[in-house]
């Protein structure tokens, strides 16, 4: 959903999240409702609002939402909604709040994600609930990071270029990632180190995937006129899309190209917005190739040559296209696109730090999965 009379009327207003890094160090017993609620009061405290004022709750992937609602103490809402814990779902339920704060069911809608992935030791691999492993599984091509190697080699059959210039995305989201200081990886990340990896699926790596790791995010949503009372500078909305691929199998033939077009057509052409107009990126990168894979559909990139495209530091802070600045799920942290969300609102405000990307008034969001979504904020001038 995007169009000129939307674009622009709601905005985020508060954002919280995790310290990534201090939870990955350690492994005591927690919950995600701790979290959750910490997160929440995180964002209310940023936003500068009273719990009192918020009337809608919309949750990322939790059937225990009722508990954090106590606990955070917003014990009487007008508007609820449960999302599936998945990536695909994030921008979905960003518009949903939107649309809700939009046509007056709340007034301001708090969003949150919480995970406890390493200390509950979640493995993603097969399970009997899997989608798009109709026929795969029982030939051992059981996970979706198998799926992605898969169709990574026949991206290499088709259009060439080498298990060495993919690691261009590792090592810029780790360099990024150095300079966040909740980003669970720290260390530096050479060009070498990364060929030197195990592989878990070949031809990806192990800093090919994504983190496993507990941590949670938090955002609150409202109009743009009530936004420009409160502490910080609103982001603005400027609309989300989603495209439906359903099909027997996990990744796209085409590399999600249609699907990305349609977004595109959907979310960027109706605000006149071009690729050339988005200051940086904040992709959903479960693992480096869907990242190479929108670079392309979306048209940053020309169709096969986007391994090319990404080499000599264009997207790396400072470069031409700055992507994923805080780590992304790579580096900072998994929480299935939601902390990209938190890192666009800091872009947007010029509060990222060492990593700010200067005069950054647009960030585009993608996840590139069974259910492909796009998401675009924009600065409040």
């Amino acid at each position: 959903m995007s169009d000129r009379s939307f674009a622009g009327r709601t905005a985020i207003v508060g954002i919280a999240t995790s310290d990534f890094r201090a939870l990955y160090g350690r492994d005591p017993e927690r919950t995600r409702e701790e979290l959750a609620t910490h997160a929440i009061r995180g964002a209310l405290e940023d936003a500068g609002l009273e719990k009192s004022r918020i009337d809608g709750l919309v949750t990322g992937g939790t059937s225990h939402y009722e508990p954090i609602a106590y606990r955070a103490g917003l014990t009487d809402v007008r508007f609820v909604a449960d999302y599936p814990s998945a990536g695909r779902m994030c921008a979905v339920a960003l518009m949903h709040a939107a649309m809700a704060v939009e046509h007056s069911l709340a007034n301001y809608v708090v969003l949150f994600n919480s995970v406890c992935f390493r200390s509950q030791q979640n493995r993603f691999g097969y399970s009997s609930g899997s989608t798009g492993l109709m026929y795969e599984s029982v030939y051992g091509m059981a996970s979706p990071g198998a799926q992605y190697s898969m169709a990574f080699t026949r991206y290499q059959h088709l259009y060439g270029g080498s298990e060495a210039q993919l690691g261009a995305f590792a090592l810029a989201f780790r360099k990024h990632a150095r300079l966040n200081p909740v980003a669970i990886m720290q260390d530096e990340l050479t060009l070498d180190d990364y060929l030197a990896a195990r592989y878990i699926a070949r031809p990806l790596r192990l800093f090919d995937y994504c983190l496993v790791n507990d941590g949670a995010v938090a955002y609150i949503v409202t109009s743009a006129e009530r936004a420009r009372d409160l502490r910080h500078k609103p982001v603005l909305i400027g609309g989300t899309a989603e495209r439906a691929n359903f099909r027997e199998w996990y990744v796209d033939l085409e590399f999600w190209a249609d699907a990305c077009g349609s977004m595109k057509r959907d979310l960027l052409d109706p605000l006149g917005v071009t690729t050339a107009d988005i200051d940086c990126l904040q992709v959903y990168d479960n693992f480096s190739p869907s990242v190479l894979w929108g670079l392309e559909g979306f048209g940053f990139a020309p169709r096969g040559e986007g391994l090319d495209w990404i080499q000599d530091g264009r997207i790396e802070l400072g470069g031409e296209l700055p992507v994923n600045t805080s780590g992304g799920l790579i580096s900072e942290a998994y929480l299935q696109g939601w902390n990209q969300h938190a890192e666009a609102v800091r872009q947007l405000r010029g509060e990222a730090g060492a990593r700010q990307v200067p005069d950054c008034k647009r960030v585009l969001y993608w996840c590139l999965s069974a259910l492909p979504n796009a998401s675009l904020l924009y600065a409040d001038d």
